[in-house]
């Protein structure tokens, strides 16, 4: 099983603080939620195989310097490649760990994107917007100084079949299961004919 490489960014704003006493040297994570955008505005918990990124956001506010802010990715269930059947597990396939800045009086979002990678001729991981992401269950998790203060629950699942029209030969392996069969004219379009999704690509 490959784990993607991940794609990170964060940015900051400041976020309003509550009339608390303390609030000048406290921290607090108000809410964790996942994006398509890194601004975090079309909200999701169901993601695909052929999703773009994948993005984490926590709004927070910061009283104080010494702040520590950690976020992760952690797959609870996946499957292998091109198969459905699901199993558990527990592998952190993301992180990112920083110490932000004094917020003030907007709002402050910290990101944490994943975006899809392939293996390069070596063998290693690199980048890759024409890769699958793996399907399974995920959960990102927030936390200040170490203790977990906000998680945010996620599926990445196979899609039903390609919106457009297939191409024979294109990669499907991964974005979809092994014999999944297609439309050859997109997913709302003529029901025949067909495609097959085989190990080296649609077969039509």
């Amino acid at each position: 099983m490959i784990f993607r490489r991940l794609g990170v960014a964060a940015a900051f704003g400041a976020l309003v603080c509550s009339a608390l006493p303390a609030c000048s040297a406290t921290a607090n994570v108000s809410d964790v939620w996942m994006s398509l955008d890194e601004d975090g505005a079309r909200r999701r918990n169901v993601f695909f195989t052929d999703s773009t990124a994948v993005t984490c956001v926590a709004e927070v506010g910061i009283g104080r310097k010494d702040v520590t802010i950690e976020m992760l990715i952690r797959q609870i269930r996946g499957a292998e490649i091109g198969t459905d059947e699901f199993l558990p597990m527990d592998a952190v396939v993301a992180a990112i760990d920083l110490r932000p800045e004094i917020t003030k009086d907007k709002p402050a979002l910290v990101t944490l994107t994943m975006l899809p990678s392939s293996l390069d001729e070596e063998g290693r991981l690199k980048e890759d917007q024409e890769a699958p992401f793996h399907p399974g269950s995920y959960v990102c998790e927030v936390m200040l100084d170490g203790k977990i203060e906000g998680k945010a629950a996620f599926n990445i699942d196979y899609p039903e079949c390609p919106t457009k029209v297939i191409q024979p030969g294109t990669p499907c392996l991964g974005f979809y299961t092994l014999n999944r069969e297609c439309p050859a004219s997109g997913a709302t379009g003529q029901p025949d004919p067909t495609c097959t999704c085989e190990a080296k690509g649609w077969k039509c």
